[in-house]
């Protein structure tokens, strides 16, 4: 079994996130694609990557962290996306659910980026 979409990086792990990951296998789930949804929690997932050989990392801005989503942390991704352990561009998409969300029109932008890493780096996407 694989899960597609963890957020092992997460606060909710601090206590056990180890105890979770070392138990992974022993409860039938042979991979994780621990997904991205800021540039802190892309690093921290390429982090977690490295130390578990069964955790990969995706990497991507969520829609509700896309403030400052400019060129330099376009190119961090780029960087981070090139990582042997990074599987995938994510987790990207339009969020309008949450009207303190960041405008439509910043969400749009910062999707088309990141699309356009993926075709760049002819890589899947979480959405």
């Amino acid at each position: 079994m694989i899960d597609s979409h963890a957020h092992l990086d997460h606060s909710a792990f601090d206590e056990d996130r180890n105890e979770v990951i070392d138990n992974l296998k022993r409860d039938g789930v042979d991979l994780v694609f621990n997904v991205g949804s800021s540039i802190k929690s892309s690093r921290n997932c390429i982090a977690l990557a490295e130390k578990y050989e069964n955790i990969y990392a995706v990497v991507g801005v969520h829609p509700a962290d896309i403030l400052g989503l400019d060129d330099k942390a376009i190119s961090e991704l780029k960087e981070m996306a090139m990582h042997e352990k990074v599987v995938a561009i994510g987790e990207i998409g339009l969020d309008y659910y949450y009207e303190d969300n960041p405008p439509r029109e910043l969400q749009i932008e910062a999707f088309k980026r990141q699309l356009d890493l993926a075709c760049e780096l002819d890589m899947p996407v979480a959405i």
